[in-house]
């Protein structure tokens, strides 16, 4: 019977000194950054100790070892869609970032096991890749950022101390939209030629499936013989260097607007393309 009392004492024990830490905060506190990148959502979740004046690398985070790249939880990054880290294709997920500094180099892991603390599991590391370490402003506390961002690129950077590492994640734009755009197309009502006219208006902004654009932009005309749709179809013409074909659209499109109320509102840019397309004749 005492034998009984004595473990249920130390499990209320047990228990009572979990929920009293709980009601303290991490002192390496929980925070998150997302990026939209094209259809894609990028979102890294981590915990952020500070140096608290201790050195850190070499030290604290030894080299030569794996680190979680930050504290508590696993770091974890989640992609929506197939995305390529530094060129090589990782399909939507969650992954658990850990790396292994060095002074001159770093090795940077994705990893598909989700953990707390220090545990890792290398039979479950779905990439590794190189990158350099460099120099940064002094930085308290870690951070991950997303401090540089195209249509269809951006960088993920971790700064912490006087250090900053980075690798580059890169999504299939075009075929991201081209996908859009023909799920579009599928559901559009018969009498709508809006939708085709904006994928032409893709094709020629990006320079990409020109052959699917001119498609488009044909059956467009086909619902409506309107200015807005000889106009893409001149900027596909200016974009594939067919500059007479594009002029003649052009015409068609002054003749179309000229008893459009909308037309008035777009004759900069038109006068702006015919003024390109003939400096490149």
């Amino acid at each position: 019977m005492k034998k009984i009392t004595l473990l249920f004492l130390i499990n209320v024990f047990l228990i009572s000194q979990n929920n009293a830490q709980d009601l303290l905060p991490y002192f390496s506190p929980k925070a998150s950054v997302s990026q939209t990148l094209g259809y894609t959502d990028i979102t890294i979740t981590y915990c952020r100790p500070g140096v608290k004046e201790r050195k850190i690398w070499g030290d604290l985070v030894p080299y030569n070892k794996i680190w979680r790249t930050g504290a508590n939880e696993s770091t974890r990054i989640k992609f929506t869609t197939d995305v390529y880290v530094e060129g090589q294709k990782v399909p939507a997920g969650i992954y658990s970032i850990y790396t292994i500094p060095t002074e001159n180099e770093w090795t940077v892991i994705l990893n598909k096991a989700l953990v707390w603390g220090t545990e890792y599991y290398p039979q479950q590391d779905f990439l590794r890749i190189k990158v350099k370490p460099h120099q940064a402003s002094f930085a308290e506390r870690l951070s991950f950022t997303i401090p540089e961002l195209t249509d269809s690129t951006c960088a993920v950077a971790m700064n912490w101390e006087k250090l900053q590492v980075s690798f580059n994640v890169k999504i299939d734009f075009a075929n991201q939209v081209l996908e859009k755009i023909k799920e579009a197309i599928a559901k559009a009502e018969p009498e709508d030629f809006s939708v085709y006219v904006v994928g032409a208006r893709f094709a020629a902004d990006y320079g990409v499936f020109h052959d699917q654009a001119y498609k488009w932009i044909d059956k467009a005309l086909t619902i409506s013989k309107n200015f807005t749709c000889y106009f893409q179809k001149a900027r596909l013409f200016y974009a594939d260097g067919k500059y007479v074909e594009a002029l003649k659209e052009l015409e068609k499109c002054r003749d179309a607007g000229r008893n459009d109320s909308d037309y008035p509102s777009h004759i900069g840019e038109i006068d702006f393309l015919e003024s390109r397309i003939k400096s490149a004749m």
